[in-house]
């Protein structure tokens, strides 16, 4: 006999319907109760017949969909409910929503908010004092638990590390002992790292108005644990010849080639050694692949030598290994004709383009259960080999989640709620094959078991104003830890997924997190980041003079790092305790911080809730101020920036489109990266 779940659905459905008509939402439901009560009863509908192992569970959920696709579709309407983002609704007591212990609306903002509204009231009146809940605490009165652990973190108050030295790996991460450098990059669309580690590759658009494609790859020497230094160096940048700029890539580790695509072609080049087994200067272009503007999403590269390519209801294969290559006869194009760049944005009279329209597709794969999907990101799976799909509202008015199995006819496996926004990434984990992550448009990561429908834990990394732009899931020394990176928010955070907190935020320089991955052989999270779409208000960048406290500075930083050389020389030389060393890198702290205290463990750490009083502050700014005039350069940081120059240990500002390596070590070198663009 079935179960009564389809019946609550249908209850819910009509309930909506009922609201809508009567007008019982919008003006009439101010705070949303009612709308986002429909919501979590249509995943609470799920969630039980789940636990209770309903024999209609399929139809329970893909009724769900309906009812939830329908809620969300009249929300973003023009004049819905929601102008941005929908609070997150696909929890319970089990399944919580864990938020970031630190609560701010960011450094500069509301201090602006008040300037600009206490100026149109009362022209000439000094702003009041800011409420309670716009106060951050300057970087010295927080936690940091090591000595090494790098400025360009801040460690939350009163959340313990849970790891000890018998997972070392994992401690060097839990406290953030990292080097961090910076490359400059054109803006960054697309980045990828090979599975053995040795080739990172990144797609990237220059020259006027960013309109030309780039492929930048940079090897690793096998040999070489810490990697190269700068990137940009270590690189080599080449055009690829596609009429657009590429926003798809992806890599085949077995045939050691690089996919690039527009959306009219895909390009693919070797970065193994050639004939003669020397590795090329410039790789070379091997395939060109024909999408005829109809596959224009994702790629996927499948066992076997195979190559995916999403467009609506169905994707383009080809085999590699039967394709025409650029090597088999050099002067000769590839395809029918020659490609057409009616569409493309760079000089007419381009040399760079390369004429092949193309090989087009070995087979096409139907996708069987929908024929109007149309995936805007998915990933491989290798565990299950299905793929793991998303939609872009943009692009279909909806927020569907799938697993696909693209081996039987692209049915769909499984289908996954609780999506408020677009899905926009995927994160998994070799160490965990039943658990994936999705990064949201809304701000939320959220944590799936591949065999259920609904989140089994959400992270709120936004607070409803900031995608999750970036995901990174790993298991040092077996201990499941999350990297999220934030947009306008512009930082990176790590989170304690066994713990269930946010233990610390990594400084990105005032720039907007892109794309994120995991380098595992050198313990080295690397982040792609860009400039213009970091938290400004709104309208153009513009730029105040940087207020810079001297314990900020990159002086300070060394001296205190030098210190703490030279006290654990002293110890190793006279059998000293840790404690001499740790008591003297403080006092090298506080000798650099103008007479604040830098605070070297999470014991001494101060309460976050425990502010200053305003007229500290106002005598803080002063002797800030003071400290800068002597400084000969003219430096300045951003209006409005979501971070101030006390947030961090080191006041950086990026200024430009940078790649940055975050390398976890025992002993970090203490140099930072240099603030560029428009910071002086």
């Amino acid at each position: 006999m079935s179960g009564p779940w389809l019946n609550h659905l249908d209850g819910i459905a009509q309930q909506f319907e009922v609201m809508v008509e009567v007008n019982a939402l919008d003006e009439n439901d101010p705070e949303d109760k009612k709308f986002l009560k429909m919501l979590r009863d249509t995943c609470d509908v799920v969630r039980d017949a789940e636990i209770r192992s309903a024999p209609e569970l399929p139809e329970v959920v893909e009724k769900a969909h309906t009812v939830l696709d329908k809620l969300l579709k009249y929300a973003y309407l023009e004049d819905g409910l929601f102008k941005q983002y929908i609070r997150c609704f696909a929890y319970s007591d089990d399944n919580p929503v864990i938020e970031d212990s630190l609560q701010m609306a960011g450094s500069d903002i509301i201090e602006a908010v008040m300037t600009f509204v206490t100026q149109y009231l009362h022209p000439g009146a000094d702003r009041p004092p800011l409420p309670d809940f716009a106060k951050t605490d300057p970087w010295t009165k927080t936690p940091r638990p090591h000595p090494l652990t790098t400025r360009l973190s801040r460690f939350r108050s009163g959340v313990p590390i849970t790891v000890s030295a018998s997972t070392p790996r994992a401690q060097l991460i839990y406290q953030a002992r990292a080097e961090v450098k910076q490359d400059f990059l054109a803006a960054p669309c697309a980045m990828m790292m090979s599975s053995d580690g040795s080739v990172l590759a990144m797609a990237e658009a220059g020259g006027y108005r960013a309109r030309d494609p780039i492929l930048r790859t940079v090897r690793f020497d096998e040999d070489d644990d810490d990697g190269p230094d700068m990137l940009e160096f270590a690189g080599k940048r080449q055009d690829p010849g596609l009429s657009n700029v590429a926003r798809e890539l992806d890599m085949d580790n077995e045939r050691t080639l690089i996919f690039l695509a527009d959306q009219d072609r895909i390009k693919s080049f070797r970065w193994g050694p050639n004939a003669e087994g020397k590795l090329p200067k410039r790789l070379p272009n091997v395939h060109t692949m024909n999408s005829e503007r109809v596959y224009n999403g994702p790629l996927a590269v499948l066992p076997g030598g195979r190559l995916l390519r999403a467009g609506k209801g169905k994707a383009a294969l080809w085999n590699l290994d039967s394709l025409e290559t650029h090597q088999d006869n050099p002067k000769k194009l590839i395809g029918e004709g020659k490609v057409n760049v009616d569409n493309s944005w760079r000089e007419e009279a381009s040399t760079g383009i390369e004429r092949s329209s193309g090989t087009k597709a070995t087979s096409i794969v139907a996708f069987a259960d929908d024929p109007d999907y149309q995936p805007a990101t998915w990933h491989w799976h290798q565990p299950t080999g299905v793929l793991l799909c998303a939609e872009r509202r943009r692009d279909t008015e909806g927020f569907s989640c799938i697993s696909m199995d693209i081996e039987h006819g692209g049915r769909r496996v499984t289908r996954y709620l609780g999506h408020g926004h677009d899905p926009e990434k995927f994160a998994t984990s070799p160490s965990d094959p039943n658990v994936f992550w999705t990064a949201g448009a809304d701000g939320y990561a959220r944590m799936f078991d591949i065999r259920r429908s609904l989140p089994v834990l959400t992270f709120d990394t936004g607070r409803q104003s900031d995608a999750c732009a970036g995901i990174v899931w790993i298991h040092p020394d077996g201990i499941p830890t999350l990297f999220t990176g934030g947009e306008r928010t512009a930082q990176i955070k790590m989170w304690d997924v066994r713990a269930r907190a946010c233990l610390y935020e990594l400084s990105t320089g005032n720039n907007a997190v892109q794309h994120m991955l995991w380098d595992d052989r050198r313990t080295t999270l690397i982040a792609s980041t860009d400039r213009d779409s970091a938290f400004t208000m709104g309208g153009p960048r513009k730029f105040r003079k940087a207020k810079i406290p001297a314990w900020a500075t990159f002086t300070a930083a060394a001296a205190a790092a030098k210190a703490y050389e030279k006290a654990k020389a002293d110890r190793d030389a006279h059998g000293a305790d840790s404690s001499t060393v740790h008591e003297t890198h403080e006092q090298a702290n506080q000798e650099n911080a103008s007479g604040e205290d830098e605070v070297g463990s999470q014991d001494e750490a101060k309460d976050e809730g425990d502010h200053d009083s305003d007229e500290d502050i106002a005598a803080e700014e002063e002797e800030q101020d003071d400290e800068f005039e002597e400084n000969p350069r003219y430096m300045k940081w951003p209006t409005n920036a979501y971070h101030n120059e006390q947030f961090y240990g080191y006041a950086y500002n990026a200024g430009e489109p940078v790649i940055l390596q975050y390398k976890f070590r025992e002993n970090p070198d203490y140099d930072l990266p240099a603030s560029g663009g428009d910071f002086f």
